[in-house]
């Protein structure tokens, strides 16, 4: 199997990842100081990766016109066309993950030789343990199949790097695996970040909140409910703000300066999606436009009577973890046990927030007369208008009971059936070049 040096090339231009020379060169800097390994950390954090938004054409939430601009970046992601795609379609990141994660191991392997305060120290390591596993996280969910505890100790998923060396293979890893990879760096995030929350501006990156929250999706995933409840408990011990839209409308929950604020990392919109593409028929069915504050708040109507996301490129824009997924997770968990009031309970503090006092009185007659699996449809499709073009909707399709979507596009209609294989993205092509195992 080939190795990865292919994915990490342009940054040992930047940072060595063995050991570093006896005596410095002139005019280059060595790495000693903890303030000197948080500037690599930062160059990690600032790596955009946009499969949030190519997973957003993939889902059921957009709708394209073929004589929009740029749409034939998009168009086969759309049509979910894997075998023949253009060639002018974007490609789902790849190797940026890795590069991400080299950043990350080298921190982690450097941590006995930086020098600083113990705490600071502790912090950064934490913080590269928590990023490390956000990649393998966003991996296997766009590369591998859902988890599924029969399974997943043979499901192929993607190689493990925690270690660079030059002649090793990477062999490719099974899905229990790279979960087992990601919560031990959870746990070992959970152990050594010191700080509660982030400040407004510095929440890109990880701290105790986010990385419990990071924990509680997680098992969510991995149907471990009363975990994902455990987690999200403790989370929103630390933090279970939520914006009141009836109170303030003037950003929206998912800003970066908002009150639900986790992390404010990833990017999940785009120029081309904000401008060229409009909101699904199927998507703007699913709000109640009378009672529900999000959807003046989340889209704005065009001329044609077309709908269009208020969700762009803007830096303000970038979003990870919030509370109120904490809350929607906690009800989704508890209904899956059986406690179908607790869930209601739940849904109801959260969605307070959402409607108008006339929405909520209506929503609550309805919450009321749900049965068990009903209340659960019901969760799915808050988090479906609550996390609109967030890059949440694709991976919630495939973890759940990814149906048969169906779309129109240039006159032809296309479907994703039921439990299709193309719920699982191809590896990118020049990933499988450079490694045909893959």
């Amino acid at each position: 199997m080939k190795k990865l040096l292919y994915l990490i090339l342009p940054l040992m231009l930047c940072v060595s990842c063995d050991d570093y020379l006896d005596v410095k060169p002139v005019g280059q800097v060595i790495p000693e100081a903890v303030e000197d390994y948080r500037s690599f950390l930062t160059a990690a954090y600032a790596i955009t990766n946009t499969n949030k938004v190519l997973t957003t054409y993939r889902s059921d939430e957009l709708q394209i016109n073929p004589n929009s601009t740029g749409v034939e970046q998009y168009r086969d992601i759309f049509i979910w066309n894997d075998e023949n795609p253009s060639p002018l379609t974007r490609q789902f990141p790849y190797g940026s993950f890795y590069n991400i994660i080299f950043y990350c191991n080298h921190i982690i392997k450097n941590q006995n030789n930086m020098e600083g305060e113990a705490e600071a120290i502790d912090q950064l390591i934490g913080e590269a343990y928590a990023l490390r596993a956000m990649q393998y996280f966003e991996l296997i969910n766009l590369y591998a199949k859902p988890y599924n505890i029969s399974t997943a100790d043979e499901d192929p998923a993607v190689p493990i790097v925690t270690i660079y060396e030059t002649d090793v293979e990477y062999p490719v890893s099974t899905v229990k695996e790279v979960y087992d990879l990601i919560l031990n760096d959870l746990t070992q995030a959970d152990l050594l970040i010191n700080v509660d929350e982030q400040n407004t501006g510095l929440n890109y990156r990880f701290s105790r909140v986010s990385v419990k929250a990071f924990k509680a999706r997680v098992y969510l995933y991995q149907y471990q409910w009363q975990k994902a409840i455990d987690n999200a408990d403790e989370a929103l011990a630390l933090n279970s703000g939520l914006q009141d839209l009836n109170i303030d409308n003037s950003i929206m929950p998912s800003e970066y300066n908002s009150v639900e604020s986790l992390l404010a990392l990833e990017t999940v919109a785009s120029f081309d999606l904000a401008n060229n593409s409009a909101i699904s028929d199927d998507l703007i069915e699913a709000y109640d436009q009378s009672g529900d504050l999000r959807f003046d708040l989340y889209f704005e109507e065009n001329p044609g009577e077309i709908f269009r996301s208020k969700k762009s490129a803007e830096n303000k824009f970038k979003v990870s973890y919030r509370t109120s997924e904490l809350y929607l997770i906690k009800a989704e968990a508890l209904s899956q046990l059986g406690e179908t009031d607790a869930a209601k309970e739940v849904l109801l503090e959260f969605s307070k927030n959402r409607y108008t006092p006339e929405g909520f009185e209506q929503y609550s007659l309805n919450l009321d007369g749900l049965n068990a699996d009903n209340l659960l449809a019901e969760i799915l499709n808050e988090r479906r208008r609550e996390f609109a073009i967030e890059g949440q909707r694709w991976y919630d399709l495939r973890r759940t009971t990814q149906p048969e979507i169906t779309k129109t596009y240039n006159g032809q209609t296309y479907t994703l059936e039921k439990n299709d294989e193309r719920y699982v993205i191809p590896i990118p092509n020049n990933a499988v070049i450079n490694n045909p195992e893959l």
